[in-house]
């Protein structure tokens, strides 16, 4: 992790400014609705060309065409950022980069490799692919190093390669969580608890659904957020009633949540409540001018972007109605 100094607001004027101007070129839900409902994919790849996507060349047939829209994207998002200052928003490219390492790994260890690597993290993919390959992990965080060991020391035992997500995803949040600490700003450290929150419900009702037994549900809980990771396995057994009550900190959240799971549109609807409450907490600085809280805002608003294209193109390649589509859609920023 690159060593950072605590931040003021005023650090972050330029920066601030850029990622304002830019957020005008955000695709709202208008738009998303006009990109479901378009008549073909000269229209999809012309609105999409006019907020900002590099659609030179593409037919809009591609089986990539989705990931070749993005990476470009997510890539020139990653580069503005970066002029906050180094290392001052590694938090939210993290994710990208234990990504990567699942994909390194497991394209390893798998029979049938997976060529799903992503751009726009904390560490060139090129670089992160050969650390892992040849086990020179220098270029890895901390966390990283120790995670990419873990991963292989659980599947070796057990041939189970949801053991290698579990490991990384564990660490991913232990270094987003310091990373936030770093730079010291409230809303990141609350952004990143509140993520924490929401994979940690998501799979405490997830598993329970599953009828996964306590003892492997125990191993999916991660700490940082506002509920102890034990708290969740100690609570696993306890009746929907009782859950609120145990898990105080998460009680708003997983009362909803549960609704949502109990009502018609069951899992569907469940997870895509518990995404956009994620974006509900990034929303409330929607209207701060300047500071931290700026860029880190335009970039979640970019990530959730590239999710709801990336459904509204694959609903559209498999013959999904409009409705079916924006009924799994996440909430927008814009």
């Amino acid at each position: 992790m690159s060593e950072v100094k605590k931040s003021e607001r005023t650090d972050f004027l330029m920066i601030s400014g850029r990622t304002k101007s830019r957020e005008v070129m955000l695709i709202d839900t208008a738009t998303a609705d006009k990109l479901i409902e378009a008549s073909d994919m000269v229209e999809v790849l012309k609105l999409l060309g006019e907020h900002g996507y590099d659609v030179g060349g593409l037919a809009g047939d591609e089986k990539n065409l989705a990931a070749r829209l993005i990476e470009k994207d997510r890539a020139e998002t990653a580069e503005l950022i970066s002029q906050a200052g180094k290392g001052m928003f590694d938090c939210f490219l993290y994710p990208h980069d234990y990504h990567n390492l699942k994909v390194a790994l497991k394209n390893e260890l798998l029979p049938e490799p997976l060529e799903l690597f992503v751009h726009g993290g904390s560490i060139p993919v090129e670089e992160l692919r050969e650390a892992v390959k040849n086990r020179e992990l220098g270029p890895l965080t901390p966390s990283m190093q120790v995670g990419v060991q873990e991963a292989l020391e659980a599947y070796s035992k057990t041939g189970n390669s949801q053991l290698i997500d579990l490991t990384l995803d564990r660490y991913c949040f232990r270094d987003m969580t310091a990373s936030a600490k770093q730079v010291g700003n409230d809303f990141l450290e609350g952004y990143v608890r509140t993520k924490v929150d929401v994979a940690n419900v998501k799979a405490l009702l997830r598993m329970r659904k599953m009828g996964k037994s306590p003892e492997f549900a125990a191993q999916v809980f991660f700490d940082g957020g506002n509920v102890p990771a034990e708290r969740y396995a100690e609570a696993y057994t306890a009746s929907e009633e009782e859950l609120p009550g145990l898990l105080v900190g998460v009680a708003a959240l997983l009362q909803k949540a549960l609704a949502e799971l109990n009502g018609g549109g069951g899992m569907s609807a469940f997870e895509l409540y518990c995404d956009d409450h994620l974006m509900a907490y990034v929303r409330k600085v929607k209207y701060v001018q300047y500071g931290a809280e700026v860029p880190m805002a335009y970039l979640l608003a970019k990530e959730t972007e590239y999710i709801v294209i990336s459904m509204i193109l694959a609903g559209r390649q498999t013959g999904l109605s409009a409705a079916q589509i924006k009924e799994r859609l996440r909430a927008l920023y814009v």
